[in-house]
């Protein structure tokens, strides 16, 4: 044999060793809620959460990537206190509220609606607006803090909202907008109350089609527990749907994600919606 042949079946065999050692070595996990390169990631599920200890909470401090997915933040069938189901509890209407009610004909109900009478705004592509982005999707939000302004970004429609920190007053007559105006305060130094006005009537509370009139007022709690735990709290105010305010949310959990986390686009599309199914 010769002297050649013998270095090549030398390193024939150690390409094969190697090939064998790398088959049943197990190649390393993803954590979960990650990928691997960093891109699109997805939250983890609850009980990974659970395994956590978490530090204490920062002073008047709400800033990270906070998910609501792995406590139910997708409310298909309206509120989380005050589901629309036969037989659940429902908001308190006065006779114009119910009346306003009756005309929103929501995708998700339980008596079936004919798909040419559902009227969801969402569903073309209008904003889902305020506070319906609390009620509705809550999926992964981002919370940034400046000097005057707390900046949230929404995963659901990547859509955002400005509370504002710096003292300003509601305008005296304000133009309706998607969102609405809102201002916020810190109650104490784990406590951040928000007030919302002026939002569009066009839009719905939630996902069963609670209306609201133009005298809607949202009061949003964020009440952060500790380093990785932020309870939110939402009441809705409407003294001409409503005959006295109503929780929609109470001390509902967001959980904090690493600042590394990456938010999939969930963008309503027109275009997409046009195409046929596949």
């Amino acid at each position: 044999m010769s002297k050649r042949i013998a270095v090549l079946i030398v390193i024939v065999a150690q390409l094969v060793f190697i090939a064998i050692l790398r088959a049943q070595t197990p190649s390393p996990k993803a954590s979960p809620g990650t990928s691997d390169d960093k891109w699109n990631n997805v939250p983890p599920s609850k009980p990974e959460y659970a395994r956590k200890k978490a530090g204490p909470a920062p002073r008047r401090d709400l800033s990270g990537i906070w998910d609501g997915t792995a406590e139910g933040g997708v409310q298909a069938k309206g509120t989380k206190e005050y589901v629309d189901s036969p037989g659940a509890r429902d908001v308190p209407y006065t006779a114009d509220g119910k009346a306003a009610r009756a005309l929103n004909k929501p995708g998700e109900t339980p008596e079936p609606i004919a798909t040419g009478d559902i009227n969801d705004p969402v569903d073309t592509c209008d904003p889902q607006g305020f506070p319906r982005m609390d009620l509705h999707q809550m999926k992964v939000i981002e919370i940034a803090q400046t000097e005057k302004q707390i900046v949230l970004l929404d995963q659901f429609y990547d859509n955002w909202r400005v509370i504002w920190t710096d003292g300003r007053p509601f305008p005296k007559e304000p133009d309706p907008r998607w969102n609405g105006y809102s201002v916020g305060k810190w109650e104490d130094d784990y406590t951040f109350v928000v007030q919302t006005v002026g939002t569009d009537e066009r839009t719905w509370l939630d996902n069963a089609g609670r209306p609201h009139s133009d005298a809607l007022q949202v009061e949003e709690r964020f009440h952060r527990v500790d380093f990785d735990t932020l309870q939110l709290t939402v009441t809705i105010s409407d003294p001409k749907f409503y005959t006295q305010p109503w929780v929609a949310l109470n001390k509902f959990v967001l959980h904090r994600l690493p600042d590394d986390f990456d938010m999939r686009e969930v963008i309503c599309s027109v275009s997409e919606k046009q195409q046929p199914p596949k």
